[in-house]
């Protein structure tokens, strides 16, 4: 990554750090205008990509210890950069969570918990870029910080799922299959 444009990415994210955090201590302090309202609803079109992102660099950083020479390096400047790119786009869409969760119909303890861990995801993760650039970090830390971070990335999803779709959603294909009595042939209704 061209050092100038390296450099800049770390300053925004530095703003978006210092914005969420304002962002969060006065929550309940916000008034959005109208205007904003259509960035909060690109919060579900925008967060996948930061989730692959950050798995990426989380599987490149723990491969970039292995024995190999010229390999690591390569895999570490694949890891920051994928971990670079996967943190500030987590800060984009926690902010468009953050205004997407004023609108009304969100509300509650799943709400609570799914922002939390998103903005724990967040914050996990430019903790882990910024320690992956010191010398004292090696293997156990990465497996450490990969594992931790996969972990919360899963518990925000299943929260944003219950938020969307519904509880027991990912379950309920299951449930509802055998909970559901066999119907005979002879009295199945066809469409």
């Amino acid at each position: 990554m061209n050092q100038k444009v390296k450099l800049f990415a770390e300053q925004v994210l530095v703003v978006f750090v210092l914005l969420i955090a304002f962002l969060l201590l006065f929550e309940e302090k916000l008034v959005l205008p109208y205007w904003i309202q259509p960035v909060g609803r690109m919060h579900p079109l925008l967060l996948h990509f930061p989730i692959v992102l950050l798995i990426l660099a989380m599987l490149l950083d723990i491969l970039r210890f292995r024995k190999g020479g010229n390999a690591m390096l390569v895999y570490r400047n694949l890891a920051q950069g994928f971990l670079l790119g996967g943190v500030l786009l987590s800060g984009i869409t926690v902010i468009m969570g953050l205004f997407l969760s004023h609108e009304e119909g969100y509300a509650g303890d799943t709400l609570s918990w799914h922002k939390w861990t998103g903005v724990s995801i967040f914050f996990m993760a430019a903790a882990i870029y910024w320690m992956g650039k010191g010398s004292w970090y090696r293997a156990p830390a990465a497996w450490v910080s990969a594992v931790a971070l996969v972990f919360v990335l899963v518990v925000t999803g299943h929260y944003g799922a219950t938020l969307s779709h519904g509880e027991d959603f990912i379950m309920e294909p299951i449930i509802a299959n055998t909970a559901a009595p066999v119907v005979p042939l002879e009295q199945a209704i066809v469409f």
